[in-house]
């Protein structure tokens, strides 16, 4: 029943934020001065070829980036357990951010470290990597909602679907592209 009531309130959030995304004032970039972010998501992981992980695992995470030059460099972690399962993800990301209509689109890849307890298995430890694209959606100066699928390989294969909101700060003009 809460699960249903989430479902809901997630399809409402999504319709209703890119609304509010087109309803700011447009900047040229309003991404340009950006120099550091931070911020948390939800999302499901959907297995695929890992030993004792294979329902759906409902995940959450804590993510950081810092602007290098034309891209981001992002760091994290994701976790939960669920169904007798366990795991936890940290990872590093190289990411391009590309303005469209109002919105930024956003393409990375990086490397995991990835430690998991299958259902009546024993925890281990895995190196992976991953590749990825999502949207961000500006709802205030410093408050951006972010959407992304990321494609993980190692252990098995497995499709993370996440939103959260982001909090982004600008910097000193130091890092950012045109200043």
């Amino acid at each position: 029943m809460i699960r249903h009531h989430w479902s809901l309130f997630l399809i409402a959030l999504l319709l209703v934020l890119p609304v509010q995304g087109w309803a700011q004032q447009p900047d040229a970039d309003p991404n340009a001065n950006i120099s550091s972010e931070f911020g948390f998501h939800l999302g499901n992981l959907l297995p695929a070829q890992i030993d004792g992980v294979t329902e759906i695992m409902p995940l959450w995470g804590l993510r950081g980036g810092y602007r290098l030059a034309q891209g981001f460099v992002e760091f994290g972690g994701i976790g939960g357990n669920a169904r007798g399962a366990e795991w936890t993800n940290l990872h590093l990301s190289l990411r391009a951010d590309m303005p469209i209509e109002g919105l930024v689109g956003i393409l990375f890849f990086g490397a995991d470290a990835t430690q998991f307890k299958g259902a009546g298995k024993e925890k281990k430890i895995f190196g992976g990597g991953h590749v990825g694209g999502g949207v961000y959606v500006n709802i205030s100066p410093t408050v951006w909602f972010r959407g992304e699928m990321k494609f993980n390989v190692n252990p098995g294969t497995s499709l993370y679907i996440g939103f959260g909101f982001v909090f982004r700060f600008q910097g000193g003009g130091t890092g950012a592209p045109g200043t």
